[in-house]
């Protein structure tokens, strides 16, 4: 019995150690996505003319936070209209006239968020991917975060 006793207490001590470093590995990767700006652009348009673009980051900051400091950022800005606003959903929908832009701030953990900002634009108009990219590196900016665009 006690054989087997120490047996078992050694089984489950490999697989508390095999899972403690999953674990680690886990949050190394995603400490290196953290700040990582990837987006998605069309590679041309649609029957319509439409094309889109997408934006997302890791932010280590607090959701509510960097949804507030997007939310002020962009009525402080002239050229900038809100046509919908979500607060409890951490969503807004504005415009500048020419292109249509979505965002929403997703809470992944306590001090762990994701912005993910989208937008469509007419084809031949100029492209909505420098906007909604610099959207996403000045809402880092503000909330005091090192954002970069990734390198596939």
């Amino acid at each position: 019995m006690g054989k087997m006793t120490r047996l078992a207490m050694g089984a489950l001590a490999g697989l508390f150690f095999y899972t403690s470093v999953v674990q680690a590995q886990w949050v190394f990767l995603g400490r290196k996505a953290i700040g990582a700006v990837n987006r998605l652009t069309s590679q041309g348009s649609d029957k319509q003319g439409q094309s889109y673009d997408v934006a997302t980051v890791l932010l280590e900051a607090d959701a509510d936070k960097v949804y507030s400091t997007a939310v002020n950022f962009l009525k402080g800005n002239p050229n900038i209209t809100i046509n919908f606003r979500q607060d409890s959903g951490r969503k807004i929908e504005f415009t500048d006239g020419k292109i249509l832009v979505g965002m929403k701030v997703s809470k992944l953990e306590d001090n762990l968020s994701q912005l993910l900002i989208s937008s469509t634009a007419p084809s031949g108009k100029s492209s909505s991917t420098s906007l909604v990219v610099e959207r996403v590196i000045q809402i880092c900016e503000k909330t005091g975060v090192t954002c970069t665009l990734a390198k596939d």
